[in-house]
């Protein structure tokens, strides 16, 4: 009798338990964001991994022969220019804007536009395409150096090319150091 009690109660919960609803636990699916959700948001990364790649590869900039002929203050009919001869070269350029105070040697060791020590009227536009290519050169000398030792950081190799940099700037020349600029001293 007993053990009939016990089969009858163990039938008795079995069925209990096997009646009750078992919930399931809530699901979330969680999926990638759409094109459009992305572009929204201001995000372009195939853009901007083109952007950033096109950067690293030295390339002649363009320049149009009307820039040239009028850079030479030429007229373009039956005139061969010799392109050495007429246009200024960026470096000659840039280190006319250095003494000239329109560009300046950031503490970040790249070339700064510095309109409150400009004392020339200078087309704004070229002072930075010129500043833009050279610091672009001047970071891949500084990727190139950091490959050159592999313990060596871009950064720590900036911070060496830049402390030798700074010797050979001409006096006059603006340089940031600490966020404040001054003129180099000789």
């Amino acid at each position: 009798m007993r053990l009939a009690k016990m089969s009858m109660l163990a039938t008795i919960t079995l069925s209990a338990v096997g009646s009750a609803c078992i919930k399931a636990p809530p699901i979330a699916v969680i999926d990638n964001r759409t094109a459009l959700e992305v572009q929204a948001s201001g995000e372009y990364p195939v853009l901007e991994f083109q952007g950033a790649n096109a950067a690293l590869q030295p390339r002649p900039s363009p320049v149009s022969a009307k820039a040239i002929v009028s850079k030479a203050g030429l007229s373009a009919a039956g005139h061969d220019l010799d392109l050495f001869a007429v246009s200024q070269s960026d470096a000659k350029f840039i280190d006319d804007m250095l003494l000239r105070g329109c560009l300046g040697e950031a503490q970040d060791g790249l070339l700064e536009y510095t309109p409150d020590h400009c004392d020339a009227e200078v087309e704004v536009s070229e002072v930075l395409r010129a500043a833009s290519r050279n610091n672009l050169h001047r970071r891949q000398v500084w990727e190139y150096l950091a490959s050159q030792r592999s313990a060596q950081s871009p950064a720590a190799a900036r911070d060496a090319w830049r402390s030798v940099h700074l010797e050979q700037v001409r006096c006059g020349t603006w340089i940031e150091e600490g966020g404040v600029w001054t003129q180099k001293a000789c």
